[in-house]
């Protein structure tokens, strides 16, 4: 007999997140799909809503979140920040669980206040709930994990760029360019495809909520890094350039020595958006400056790898199964 399914549910499945899991979900072998919730649309059929998936026979329910999770192996939260904290703390220890909300990326409930401008409602399940980003050290962490927080985008790819050099970084500069639908479904002045798709614009330079996030994986303070998020007029992916100074000469190879054994890094020459969108791939080149100074540039689709790609990298690890289970198939859409 084939090995019984992991039934995954979808806890706010209408965003773009959610909607991306989905598609991966769905064609993952070794997963059927649970419960799809979003309380503003109980009873609709998945297909009503999103003509791409007229296809799916799914509806979407309003079930309370407990309930979802009697009846799944593992539930993924597409939730707004700062409102996954209750659903999280309430389904702790009833299945697995990986939150790709910010709510538990953190350590400390201060670092969170600060960064998300509300106190922490449940600072002690802080250190209980494992970071999600397999190829920055967590991987056998999220193996016996039962609650994965998964990383930011930004955050994600600034961090597979610092990370080889961590312990021996002096200074880092990232400049990392993020497609619209990095800013969510709902609209915005600066979001809106008139003004986006002809235009760029950083924010939030040096106060973005995804820095302590990449300061950790870099084991630097925020007095060593700059990073500016910026808009770009296309719709998926971020671009990334870090300048890293070292406080001793490296080798540029580490980067590869760092990585090897991790399917979806691949180290390229020149790195571009257009080679990695649709796919699970992170795309990072090196360029060496000097001893103690270095390029490196990352690409990945902010949707898949930079969210619901690693949320399946993560299941398979919790689950034992092939770390690129479902995943691999996931060829890069090219052009």
């Amino acid at each position: 007999m084939p090995p019984k399914k992991i039934r995954a549910s979808i806890i706010g499945v209408t965003g773009y997140t959610g909607l991306e899991l989905l598609r991966l979900l769905l064609a993952h072998p070794h997963v059927e799909i649970g419960d799809l919730t979003s309380r503003q649309h109980d009873g609709e059929p998945v297909g009503n809503l999103y003509p791409h998936l007229a296809h799916l026979s799914h509806k979407i329910t309003g079930a309370e979140p407990l309930k979802v999770a009697e009846n799944s192996d593992i539930v993924f939260l597409c939730l707004p920040h700062k409102t996954a904290q209750d659903t999280v703390a309430a389904l702790i220890g009833k299945t697995k669980i990986i939150d790709l909300s910010a709510d538990f990326r953190l350590d400390d409930a201060e670092t969170y206040q600060k960064y998300y401008g509300v106190a922490h409602s449940y600072p002690d399940l802080l250190k209980k709930v494992v970071y999600g980003l397999p190829e920055t050290g967590y991987r056998d962490k999220i193996k016996g994990a039962e609650t994965v927080a998964n990383p930011g985008c930004f955050a994600l790819l600034s961090q597979l760029l610092l990370y080889p050099f961590k312990g021996a970084i002096e200074h880092a500069d990232i400049m990392a360019v993020t497609g619209s639908s990095g800013a969510g479904k709902s609209p915005g002045d600066g979001t809106h495809h008139p003004v986006r798709n002809h235009n760029m614009k950083s924010y939030n330079v040096n106060s973005h909520r995804h820095i302590p996030e990449i300061i950790r994986a870099g084991g630097i303070t925020p007095a060593q890094l700059n990073f500016v998020p910026t808009s770009g007029p296309f719709t998926r992916g971020i671009f990334a350039t870090a300048f890293v100074s070292t406080s001793k000469p490296i080798n540029s190879d580490i980067v590869a020595k760092t990585y090897s054994g991790h399917p979806f890094i691949r180290l390229q020459k020149e790195v571009a958006l257009a080679n990695i969108v649709g796919s699970n791939y992170a795309d990072l080149s090196v360029q060496a400056a000097g001893e103690d100074r270095f390029i490196v540039q990352g690409a990945i689709d902010n949707l898949i790898k930079g969210a619901g790609g690693t949320a399946v990298q993560n299941m398979n690890l919790m689950f034992g199964l092939e770390e690129t289970a479902g995943l691999d198939i996931l060829g890069p859409v090219y052009p």
